[in-house]
């Protein structure tokens, strides 16, 4: 549902008449920061830029963060890293009513900007919501809702403006997501899973504007000059919609890391069982090692098959082995190749390994893997000891 209405504002986006046009005195432009909303699209915020002067009927907000679901191929070039988001303009109306049935609450921050400096601005905006400027290669970290409009600031005003910060580049990528994640356990699982070591280098002032709340404290303490004259680049903060406090956190029972102990707790009932039974569970291990087989794939497809640039060099495929997900079906046979000991001794070996070296992993790793990594070794070692 919250998708179609969000496709619905883009639709509405069209209908407007970008074409040049003149400013007048009172017009006003700013930032608009959006909070973060329950689903893992929205779950790190939205910017845009809102651009009001009623002695000419205009009151739009400029959105960099929007995608047509029409596009030929949609899944696959969203999935591929190659989908094209777009900047789009539309009635500042729908954009915040958007946000209210999303109970989402929307800042703004007035730009204390000259008349030409709000002129400058809007023509660049109206010119870049042409339809053949409009697109660009998105890239979460690089160049999102955020990283654009810090761009426009940046291009238009050029030495004019500064940002001050006393920022010492201390928190990588991954650190400035994790606070947004701390009730969203499955969406953290997930992130950190997929995400590879290159989120784990320290960002730069300047690179932690990628996430919409931190343009917006930077924003707030950032100076622009106008006729030799520093003044501070916000005139006025005010709150345009307060969202009401809601309990999304997940259930205890059912977060990745209390399953996920669950289930080391039931490999090691059946490797006792098997000891005192002299029989194997196949099945259970086809669908351990099936499923963790298949989450190495993934992350080895979005790495080489993707232009995903935060994917990369993720080291969780020293433990997800992609072959898992072959071995799984060897596990089926009566029979058992002669290789199958070997394997699992290079697995289970590869398993201790992350749990001994756990600290010298040049990524961080999601503590919930860890029982995962356990149950690979117990079962890794069943089967050395069964083949042997």
């Amino acid at each position: 549902m919250r998708a179609k209405f969000l496709f619905l504002l883009i639709i509405l986006s069209f209908s407007l008449n970008i074409s040049a046009q003149k400013l007048s005195p009172n017009a006003q432009i700013s930032l608009i920061t959006c909070a973060p909303g329950e689903e893992l699209y929205s779950v790190f915020g939205h910017n845009a830029v809102r651009v009001k002067d009623p002695a000419h009927g205009i009151d739009w907000v400029y959105n960099y963060g929007t995608f047509n679901f029409n596009e030929p191929g949609f899944y696959v070039k969203f999935v591929r890293g190659k989908l094209n988001y777009m900047l789009s303009v539309g009635y500042f109306r729908n954009f915040i009513y958007a946000y209210q049935r999303e109970n989402r609450s929307v800042r703004e921050q007035i730009l204390n900007l000259s008349p030409l400096q709000k002129q400058q601005m809007f023509d660049f905006l109206q010119y870049n919501a042409r339809p053949e400027n409009k697109y660009y290669k998105y890239d979460f970290f690089f160049d999102n809702c955020a990283t654009r409009v810090r761009d426009v600031l940046e291009n238009e005003f050029k030495n004019d403006l500064r940002f001050h910060s006393d920022y010492k580049d201390s928190l990588s990528f991954r650190d400035l997501l994790m606070p947004y994640l701390q009730e969203h356990y499955w969406s953290r699982f997930g992130i950190n899973l997929i995400l590879g070591a290159v989120i784990d280098r320290k960002a730069t002032f300047r690179e932690t504007m990628f996430l919409p709340d931190y343009l917006e404290k930077a924003a707030a303490k950032a100076s622009i000059k106008q006729n030799g004259t520093v003044l501070p680049l916000v005139k006025h903060t005010q709150t345009l919609f307060f969202q009401t406090e809601n309990d999304t956190s997940t259930p205890f029972i059912i977060r990745p890391a209390t399953l996920f102990w669950t289930l080391f707790i039931v490999a090691l009932i059946l490797s006792y069982l098997e000891i005192k039974k002299k029989k194997t569970y196949k099945f259970f291990d086809f669908i351990f090692f099936f499923t963790i087989g298949t989450i190495g794939m993934i992350l080895f497809l979005v790495w080489v098959a993707t232009d995903h640039t935060a994917v990369v060099q993720n080291w969780n495929l020293i433990w997800a082995l992609p072959t898992h997900f072959f071995i799984a079906f060897v596990l089926l046979m009566k029979n058992k190749p002669a290789f199958l000991k070997y394997y699992f001794l290079i697995s289970g070996g590869l398993a201790i390994l992350v749990l001994a070296f756990w600290w010298l992993i040049p990524q961080e790793f999601d503590y919930a893997i860890i029982p995962l990594i356990l149950i690979i070794a117990l079962r890794s070692y069943g089967y050395v000891k069964t083949l042997s």
